[in-house]
C-alpha cells in the first residue's frame, strides 16, 4: 500500500518497523518523498539489529552519508541534505 500512499512532501519520516523488510519498505517507498532538510527518524536503531541492518543497507546503497545523530538510546535521526 505505500507505494500509492497520497502523501508527500514529507518533512519528518518516521519509521518504526522493526523488521527488516518493513524497514527497507518504508525507506524505500517513502525516503523520495522526504524534503531537502527535512529529516528522517528511526525507532529501534540500536534495539534493533534487523532495523540496523536495513537501515544501514539502505542508506549505502542511496550514498547517503548525513551523519547519523542519536536521539535516545534506541533512535536515530539523520537530516536530507539538499
Amino acid at each position: 500500500s505505500l507505494p500509492a500512499l497520497p502523501v508527500g512532501p514529507l518533512a519528518i519520516l518516521r519509521v518504526d518497523a522493526d523488521l527488516y523488510s518493513s524497514t527497507t519498505d518504508v525507506l524505500v517507498n517513502l525516503y523520495d518523498r522526504v524534503s531537502p532538510d527535512g529529516f528522517v527518524i528511526i525507532d529501534d536503531y540500536h534495539r534493533m539489529q534487523s532495523c540496523k541492518q536495513a537501515v544501514d543497507d539502505f542508506r549505502a546503497a542511496r550514498g547517503i552519508t548525513e551523519p547519523l545523530q542519536d536521539i535516545d538510546d534506541d533512535a536515530v535521526c539523520w537530516r536530507k541534505a539538499r
